[in-house]
């Protein structure tokens, strides 16, 4: 007898600049693998390398994350964190993922020294209190990057959300609101949580929001 079984849908998330990297993600990376979701997540830079600042290699990992999850499934969808929304972009004009969804996305920086800071205060409240902090390198990367990508967004040809806090301390949120309103395809939405930060997709108090949310995009049921 021939066993039929259903592959997993994949979602793949694509971090954000600071030292957090990948581990941002990994509250929501739970609950969506409770919900039936396999998860892809990985490292675009090494935080404790000051030197792995380059542009190419970070975007090189993202694109053979994208491969690795078409090896899997054809259904593959994509999550991208402050910068990784904005490369989570790009990415969705190379793969025909079923959605793309943006958190915080980072097309338009306040402050460089803010957003650092805003990291290393992350970073330094976890369990490895005191640890590494983007290099200047990274740090030129990450601009570097914006400043490649942004326009990325006007070419992505599939359904996108956009999650923003409105107490956001790093990307004001009316960044979200001005690439919202450049976005091509039909199916599209902006919401804004209410006194929400920029690290909402691990600040406990804004999670279970963001994250149903997130799912109902997933399923198709939010637009």
């Amino acid at each position: 007898m021939l066993w039929n079984f259903k592959k997993k849908p994949v979602v793949v998330t694509i971090h954000g600049f600071g030292a957090k990297t990948s581990s941002e993600m990994d509250d929501l990376a739970s609950f969506l693998k409770k919900n039936g979701y396999e998860v892809i997540q990985f490292d675009l830079y090494d935080i404790s390398d000051p030197e792995d600042a380059d542009l190419n290699s970070w975007i090189g990992k993202a694109e053979q994350a994208m491969k690795n999850a078409f090896e899997k499934t054809d259904e593959v969808y994509l999550i991208g964190f402050s910068m990784g929304g904005v490369i989570a972009s790009y990415l969705a004009t190379l793969f025909r993922v079923k959605c793309l969804i943006l958190v915080a996305p980072a097309f338009h920086y306040i402050n460089l020294q803010m957003a650092k800071t805003a990291t290393k205060k992350t970073f330094s409240s976890s369990s490895s209190a005191k640890g590494p902090s983007p290099s200047k390198a990274q740090t030129k990367t990450f601009t570097g990057i914006i400043d490649r990508y942004k326009e990325s967004i006007t070419h992505v040809d599939c359904p996108i959300l956009i999650l923003h806090g409105t107490k956001d301390e790093v990307i004001d949120p009316s960044s979200s609101s001005l690439e919202y309103k450049r976005i091509r395809h039909e199916r599209k939405r902006l919401l804004l949580i209410e006194d929400a930060p920029h690290r909402l997709l691990y600040t406990k108090e804004f999670e279970p929001t963001a994250f149903s949310i997130i799912l109902l995009m997933l399923k198709g049921k939010l637009i």
